[in-house]
């Protein structure tokens, strides 16, 4: 069974989304200009998205990951086609990570930044699209020496987000789940074999951030923290890591606060899961 959480930067909507079965996980991460081109809202998007991907793939562990998610774009979109402009730049997009366990493999999905991890006797093996920061960089070394609510920090943040969203869903760009659904077929697919597996999970990128935006871990020590406080534990450390550090001096970042989630899996749980 997975074990999930999800917690929304204080004083927001949570604009991530998370579901799962006991094979299955999914974490949408949405992003957009609230409202923008669509009057339902990033929320939305996010929890539909997520839903639809899960219907497409549940009970056809034969369709490839890839193939699910072109499925639960292309409704989503069709669903609100006719009241909503899709072609605005605005409109709600979302980064997805997919796990999904076989009877033999472990298959893993990851469209723009959620991170989908894989431990097995080799160590951590990461699936995540990395696209957006080798084009336009990362948020760190965007907003590198600025402080939260400076106009040189927003000014920073708006120079990242219009770079980030002339390069996005193109040849030479970078792919995230939006209006069309030919983008799910740019995202980074890997399989493993379940024998070898002893810990899975996938995070939205509010969740990793002591990883691979502050080098506050490595992914072992994180998955080891992650065993001892459960998923819930681990966001309310990432809470308490951005709260003693407010206005983002020691660790920069283009917001104080990002919606956290995580889905997380062990085979000890698992094991211990199992009816006798």
């Amino acid at each position: 069974m997975f074990s999930l959480s999800t917690d929304a930067a204080p004083g927001r909507p949570n604009e991530d989304f998370v579901v799962a079965t006991p094979d299955l996980a999914i974490v949408v991460d949405g992003a957009g200009v609230p409202m923008g081109g669509c009057h339902h809202g990033v929320a939305w998007y996010a929890q539909q998205l997520g839903a639809g991907a899960l219907a497409a793939l549940v009970g056809r562990p034969d369709l490839l990951l890839t193939e699910g998610l072109y499925e639960a774009l292309a409704a989503v979109a069709a669903s609100h086609a006719d009241t909503c402009d899709l072609s605005d730049p605005g409109t709600p997009c979302a980064a997805v990570g997919i796990l999904r366990l076989g009877t033999d493999t472990v298959d893993t999905l990851a469209l723009s930044d959620v991170t989908v991890m894989v431990e097995n006797d080799h160590g951590p093996h990461i699936t995540c699209d990395l696209r957006i920061e080798e084009i336009s960089g990362t948020e760190p070394e965007a907003v590198a020496g600025l402080l939260f609510n400076t106009p040189e920090h927003k000014a920073a943040l708006t120079a990242l987000v219009s770079n980030q969203t002339r390069t996005r869903n193109r040849p030479d760009g970078w792919w995230v789940a939006a209006a069309d659904p030919e983008a799910a077929r740019h995202a980074v697919a890997n399989s493993y074999p379940r024998s070898a597996v002893r810990r899975l999970a996938i995070f939205s990128d509010g969740a990793t951030r002591p990883v691979d935006q502050m080098g506050l871990y490595r992914w072992p020590e994180y998955l080891d923290l992650l065993d001892k406080v459960g998923p819930a534990g681990l966001i309310a450390h990432v809470r308490e890591i951005e709260t003693a550090d407010p206005e983002g001096a020691t660790h920069p970042r283009t917001k104080r606060h990002d919606d956290a989630t995580l889905a997380s899996w062990s085979c000890e749980n698992a094991a211990n899961s199992t009816p006798h």
